[in-house]
């Protein structure tokens, strides 16, 4: 049988600025052969969705450039978290059907070999689709890393209380939208930063923040002066911030999140009054 076309999503150039497409970006056919057998302890796999997160950026970088998660590999397919379905497979667990997630390539059919699945970490993890949400991209949202990012780093480093007050910087984000819902449904006053006029109202009509600020029109002091007068009890910390001066009133704790917290970070944040922590980022983005 003759092969099929098989697009790509390919890093074909590492980018100086925001990156191009059709040059630092490109779309590639790889070509599929549907009449070929798994590979030995592999799968191959239909890609049904994938998450195209902004920390990707960051790992469009030389490979000798070091940093918190390697680099992606120059002309080879993005890869990060994606739903896909099995076609074939030669690993016990996994049966043709099967709905998986997991860090996969960027393509229309990955033909997976043992090692490649190894670089990826493992084979990917079949989901109860049945017992899950009826939208599949839940599971890259709120039952993925954002939605876990969230969770983890709200209770386990926030321990909110009813009736506190909590500031979450890109609030309108993956990760921000989803830590101000938790906060209200834990009884919590929810402010959140974000920089355009239109994802203010976002956060404040459908997310359900109390209030908010555009970072733009308004700094990070007087919006938090005018908005939390009495004060901050959690600094959800997404991306480093302006404030030139330490959170009004604050009386617990402050937290930027890696997935999942570190020791280190959960202790020192536990620790910290009216102190902002910044975790790897560099501006903000929502």
């Amino acid at each position: 049988m003759a092969p099929q076309k098989n697009l790509a999503l390919i890093f074909s150039k590492v980018p100086t600025a925001f990156p191009k497409p059709g040059e630092d970006l490109t779309i590639q056919d790889l070509g599929y052969d549907p009449s070929a057998p798994a590979p030995e302890d592999g799968l191959v796999l239909e890609l049904l969705y994938a998450s195209f997160d902004p920390y990707l950026r960051g790992l469009l970088r030389p490979a000798d450039v070091k940093s918190y998660f390697p680099a992606l590999p120059l002309n080879k397919p993005i890869m990060n978290a994606c739903l896909a379905k099995v076609l074939k497979s030669n690993i016990p667990s996994l049966h043709e059907g099967d709905t998986v997630t997991g860090r996969l390539p960027f393509v229309q059919y990955a033909v997976l070999s043992a090692s490649d699945l190894k670089s990826l970490g493992g084979p990917p993890q079949k989901l109860d689709v049945e017992a899950g949400p009826p939208d599949l991209r839940d599971w890259l949202g709120a039952l993925g890393m954002p939605g876990l990012t969230a969770y983890s780093s709200f209770y386990e480093i926030g321990a909110p209380k009813k009736g506190e007050t909590i500031f979450v910087s890109s609030a309108a984000g993956a990760v921000g939208q989803l830590v101000g819902q938790l906060a209200k449904h834990e009884g919590l006053t929810v402010i959140g930063s974000v920089g355009t006029d239109d994802k203010l109202d976002f956060i404040t009509s459908q997310v359900g923040y109390d209030a908010g600020f555009n970072y733009k029109k308004e700094s990070y002091d007087d919006a938090l002066k005018r908005l939390a007068p009495q004060g901050v009890d959690i600094y959800f910390e997404k991306y480093v911030t302006s404030l030139s001066s330490p959170l009004p009133s604050a009386q617990s704790h402050s937290l930027t999140p890696s997935f999942p917290p570190t020791a280190s970070e959960a202790k020192l944040s536990r620790r910290c009054s009216r102190t902002s922590i910044a975790a790897g980022a560099s501006s903000p983005a929502a």
